[in-house]
């Protein structure tokens, strides 16, 4: 495990990064034990102290990540949701590459697949997800908005007010040069 595996922190990767966060766990466990023992581990106490920072940096951001936050059974639909993808696109390359046995082989599971994320009613919980997930992405949409469209209008009042000003100044002073003229 490299530093450059990184804990990305959003739901639809959570299953993806706590596998990353208990390789790098287990293998941080593992040089530790190990630790002084060339025939097991290599690894110098400088590096594993890097391995401790980059686990403890990767744990903190999983926790104050949303995931884990919405509910397992989220969690499980939203995996099973991966799979069937991830299998309809096996499916595919499988019939393109003329492998017609495999490919049945594969719808076979796929329906399965699709039996049970009917069973667990898994396009309820998705669509109340993704809702919620929207609703987070248009509220930020909308405070940026919201502050653009403010920092517009002290712009251009400030700009009526300037103008504004020019132009009582120069009636101002039209007057009082016309009424010296006389």
């Amino acid at each position: 495990m490299t530093p450059n595996q990184v804990i990305q922190g959003t739901e639809y990767s959570c299953n993806s990064d706590k596998s990353v966060l208990s390789a790098k766990k287990m293998q941080l466990d593992y040089h530790t034990e190990n630790s002084g023992n060339p025939a097991k581990s290599t690894v110098s106490p400088a590096q594993l102290k890097l391995m401790q920072l980059d686990y403890e940096t990767s744990k903190k951001k999983f926790d104050d990540s949303p995931c884990g936050k919405s509910s397992p059974e989220t969690d499980a639909c939203l995996a099973l949701q991966g799979q069937i993808t991830s299998m309809l696109s096996t499916i595919k390359y499988f019939e393109s590459v003329s492998d017609f046995e495999g490919a049945k082989n594969l719808s076979n599971q796929l329906i399965q697949l699709r039996k049970k994320f009917e069973d667990d009613k898994c396009g309820d919980k998705i669509s109340v997800f993704k809702a919620g997930e929207i609703t987070t992405i248009t509220g930020s949409y909308s405070e940026m908005d919201k502050a653009r469209i403010e920092a517009d209008s002290k712009y251009q009042a400030k700009q009526k007010i300037f103008f504004g000003a020019i132009v009582l100044f120069g009636a101002v002073l039209m007057i009082t040069m016309f009424s010296k003229n006389k």
